[in-house]
């Protein structure tokens, strides 16, 4: 574009305005005056009249642009305006949150501000940003809200996810990175909810890495689950020879503290009946190895517990006497 072209937003009534092919219908050739594109007058004007109506409906701003001798020269941006939608390409003071700023493109709708497709046929991206420069500390693409709405949202229909953070393979950022400054703010730097059967946050670990880790330098939790409801606030399983929950401390306190009533599957009671000093218990995954607690739970003058023997899915608790009635025995497996 040479200085001194001007940018003519055509208003009903106005005549037909040529336009390069149009991408929805492949055809070429008249626009309606009611378009609202932008068209560049190139070395024919239009009308004064015509100007003037466009530069009162359209303001532009000038754009440092290079002449042929490679000095900056004035021209104007491009700009296109209709009820509820406008856009402009090379704003070097475009208002935004923080101030203003050189921006390439801006748009605005009253659905979609900007929109990037791959028309359903291509397999391309539809919107891509990125950052080369290795100083540059900015995002590739950033999202802004002061509304009750996110800043940045993805949503899938298929088998793909939402929003995917990645490394690819070669980076040493994080995939995916949340973040809150402000001490009063009550929320999740990252938060996950689900309606179905899956998990709202889920981590998975492919290399020496955990699948999920939780870093406290404050005063609150590393990690921490909640429930109000008859599941447990924080679950962890293995199917292998791992540990479901590892608890560690390498300084001074407890690797696990439990506040309330605690549960174990692999404890229970069992009766020594009358005149009996034995009782034998069937109990999967007990080995010989096994270290089993016992405790009598019934007050019997001089009966006690004299040893609880482990075997291969069972174990035996001997008492020191035969009760003249029934004595219940708790107990409690340890180990493989």
């Amino acid at each position: 574009m040479t200085k001194g072209d001007d940018v003519i937003v055509p208003t009903p009534g106005e005549g037909e305005a040529t336009s390069s092919a149009d991408p929805a219908d492949g055809s070429a050739g008249a626009k309606s005056p009611a378009s609202r594109r932008s068209v560049r007058s190139g070395a024919k004007k239009q009308s004064s009249a015509a100007h003037e109506s466009a530069s009162e409906q359209t303001p532009v701003d000038d754009v440092a642009d290079s002449g042929d001798d490679g000095a900056p020269s004035s021209r104007p941006g491009i700009r296109a305006t209709g009820a509820t939608e406008w856009a402009s390409l090379a704003d070097p003071n475009a208002d935004a949150p923080g101030g203003t700023y050189s921006t390439g493109i801006i748009g605005h709708g009253a659905d979609i501000g900007v929109l990037g497709t791959d028309s359903g046929t291509g397999t391309g991206v539809g919107v891509l940003g990125t950052v080369t420069n290795p100083e540059n500390s900015q995002p590739a693409i950033y999202g802004f809200t002061q509304g009750t709405g996110p800043g940045v949202q993805g949503e899938s229909d298929g088998p793909g996810p939402g929003v995917l953070g990645t490394d690819n393979g070669t980076g040493t950022g994080f995939g995916v990175f949340g973040e809150l400054t402000n001490p009063l703010n009550t929320r999740a730097a990252i938060y996950g909810t689900t309606a179905g059967t899956g998990a709202g946050v889920e981590g998975d670990s492919r290399g020496a890495g955990p699948g999920v880790f939780g870093f406290s330098e404050g005063t609150g939790p590393g990690v921490r689950g909640a429930s109000v409801g008859s599941k447990a606030g924080v679950e962890g399983q293995s199917s292998g020879t791992g540990a479901g929950v590892l608890a560690l401390n390498d300084g001074s306190g407890p690797a696990l503290e439990v506040q309330g009533p605690a549960t174990f599957s692999r404890s229970g009671l069992a009766t020594v009946v009358a005149k009996k000093t034995t009782v034998s218990v069937s109990f999967p995954g007990v080995t010989p190895t096994s270290m089993v607690l016992a405790t009598v739970q019934t007050l019997a003058k001089g009966v006690a517990v004299a040893a609880a023997v482990p075997d291969t899915d069972s174990f035996v608790i001997k008492l020191t006497k035969a009760p003249k009635k029934d004595v219940v025995v708790a107990w409690f497996v340890l180990g493989t």
